[in-house]
């Protein structure tokens, strides 16, 4: 039996979720039901990603490499769901290196999830927490602040200032998303469906 080798990702984010295997009954099992389905070496029987946990993936797309040896499932995995088995969002949380010029592509899922996680448990003395604790007026003020303060760095032509503002606020944005349960996967959904 021949077993492949298959990347998941996240449609929307570009986020690697997961890598596992599939032989060509696992493969025909996601092409017919439009669900991740893997082989298991370990109980060496096919398995549909998410059958007990909830945490399934609808593929979206299936893709093979050049040389016909590995796919690549495209999915939707909405962002309140896990992929690893440790309750991990991505079962590539472990970071072996990290390069000074790194891509920061995935920081803002990093913040978001962060921000997220300060209103769940709102842990004392977070910041975070004392916007949630204010309410709406607040967050809301917070960033119209804040938009108003890269407005006018933009304008003075002050480049360091300006990017210390956008980054406070992205920061007040992204409280103002999680706080409206917006989540950045249907904000890049909606950019997807602008792109023509």
């Amino acid at each position: 039996m021949e077993l492949y080798p298959v990347v998941v990702q996240e449609r929307t984010t570009g986020e690697i979720l997961m890598l596992a295997y599939a032989n060509e009954e696992a493969l025909e099992l996601t092409k017919k039901t439009g669900y991740a389905h893997f082989f298991s070496r370990e109980r060496q029987k096919i398995w549909k990603k998410g059958e007990t946990s909830g945490n399934t993936m609808k593929v979206v797309e299936i893709r093979r490499d050049c040389d016909d040896d590995a796919y690549l499932y495209i999915v939707d995995f909405p962002e309140d769901k896990v992929a690893c088995h440790t309750g991990n969002r991505s079962c590539f949380f472990k970071v072996e290196h990290k390069f000074e010029d790194s891509s920061t592509s995935i920081f803002w899922l990093e913040l978001y999830r962060l921000v997220k996680k300060r209103k769940e448990e709102m842990p004392e003395g977070s910041y975070t927490v004392k916007l949630f604790k204010e309410g709406k007026g607040k967050i809301a003020k917070k960033f119209g602040e804040e938009a108003i303060e890269v407005i006018l760095g933009y304008l003075q032509n002050d480049k360091e200032n300006l990017v210390w503002e956008i980054a406070d606020m992205l920061y007040h944005l992204t409280v103002l998303m999680v706080e409206s349960g917006i989540t950045i996967q249907d904000v890049m959904k909606e950019l997807e469906r602008r792109k023509k």
